[in-house]
């Protein structure tokens, strides 16, 4: 009976927090502020999504727990490879508490597919918390003037080429 619990209680760990599969859309009608919220590199070095310049910045926010990240990561890395060239960046911020070591979040990026993105650490959940993010996968869509433009809460089909073409529209209108 405890084995069966215990399952259960894994089980019930691996979604909690996860957002249902489809994604849901929410583009402001104004860019928002994004307050001065740190994430840390491998070596340590505190960023903050204003560091990063791109004609669209999607800083998605993810947990290993969480079964439609881990889904939808190998599309997300090909995704990002393809629209780096077209002023599109993609990074990724996960919990620190998640990993033991660099080394065995690079590993697991790598068995799950996504060898190329890079992921950022969250420390103590600062970055999460104050962006208001309450479940994960969410996609923060960010402008060149580091602003908030809108969220992505959900899975993605990273590959399907309407996303691609709404992305690169979104992109486009963002700049503009």
């Amino acid at each position: 009976m405890n084995k069966i619990l215990q399952m259960l209680c894994v089980l019930f760990l691996l979604f909690v927090g996860c957002a249902p599969a489809e994604a849901k859309i929410n583009i402001f009608p104004k860019p928002r502020y994004i307050p001065a919220l740190s994430f840390y590199g491998d070596s340590g070095k505190a960023y903050r999504l204003k560091d990063f310049s791109a004609d669209l910045l999607m800083a998605v926010v993810w947990s290993r727990r969480c079964g439609p990240c881990i889904a939808e990561m190998k599309y997300l890395n090909k995704f990002a490879k393809s629209m780096s060239s077209k002023g599109i960046k993609v990074i990724l911020i996960s919990p620190e508490k998640e990993w033991s070591s660099v080394a065995e979040r690079r590993a697991f990026m790598k068995r799950i597919g996504a060898p190329d993105l890079v992921c950022y650490m969250d420390r103590r959940a600062n970055f999460a918390d104050g962006m208001g993010i309450q479940v994960t996968p969410t996609v923060l869509l960010v402008n060149r003037d580091s602003e908030e433009v809108g969220q992505i809460t959900g899975s993605v089909k990273w590959s399907d080429p309407e996303v691609i073409r709404y992305m690169l529209k979104l992109k486009n209108d963002i700049s503009k």
